[in-house]
């Protein structure tokens, strides 16, 4: 009875737990679509903006103050967006990896009845991947992200920020679009590299209990 009673009291705990778990993912979900949708709208605003004015001062000097003011700005904002959206992510697999390691324990309890819980109990990475419908999942999965995309939408706005600074400083059209592209390039490669970095970073702090064969 003891054995019991200390059986249950695991099993309270573990499922109230794992009840607490979903509810943080989907908290992380849910906070990193509503950043990304600001920096999105953020953007298509001020792109609107821009033509407006672009309009109205024939894309005179009012046209060019504005852009270099509002662009960097919005690039800031994109940064910080991204950067968030990468702790998120991570903050994500985390607890992925907690309700996986709860779900080994289910599994070792049901014994042969194992077979009715479709998703894995393997506390990695790759455990919570593959529950995610990808068996196999590849290195460049990162590039997938709504962390990739903020970044890539980022450095097309700090590229067009330096071609326009470029521009008003008197530099040539073509050489102006080259700096541009250049510091776009750059960027991007910056941003998901540190990505990766961070992931990689992360994973390696939590010790693997289950690991997938």
């Amino acid at each position: 009875m003891a054995d019991d009673a200390e059986a249950q009291r695991t099993l309270t705990i573990l499922t109230t737990e794992h009840f607490t778990l979903q509810g943080a993912r989907a908290s992380t979900i849910s906070e990193s679509t509503a950043r990304a949708n600001i920096f999105v709208f953020a953007l298509s605003s001020t792109l609107v903006a821009l033509g407006f004015i672009g309009q109205v001062t024939d894309l005179g000097d009012a046209f060019r103050i504005f852009a270099l003011v509002v662009l960097p700005t919005l690039y800031a904002l994109g940064a910080f967006t991204f950067v968030r959206l990468v702790e998120s992510s991570v903050e994500d697999l985390y607890y992925g990896r907690a309700v996986n390691r709860i779900r080994s324990y289910y599994r070792r309890e049901l014994g042969t009845d194992e077979r009715f819980l479709l998703l894995g109990g393997h506390d990695d990475v790759r455990g919570v991947l593959n529950n995610m419908g990808m068996p196999r999942p590849s290195r460049w999965q990162l590039y997938f992200t709504l962390a990739t995309m903020v970044a890539v939408l980022d450095a097309v706005v700090g590229g067009s920020a330096v071609a326009f600074l470029a521009g008003a400083l008197g530099v040539p059209t073509w050489l102006a679009v080259v700096l541009g592209a250049a510091a776009g390039g750059i960027s991007a490669v910056a941003m998901t590299r540190w990505q990766a970095r961070f992931h990689s970073s992360a994973a390696e702090t939590t010790e693997t209990l289950f690991p997938s064969p």
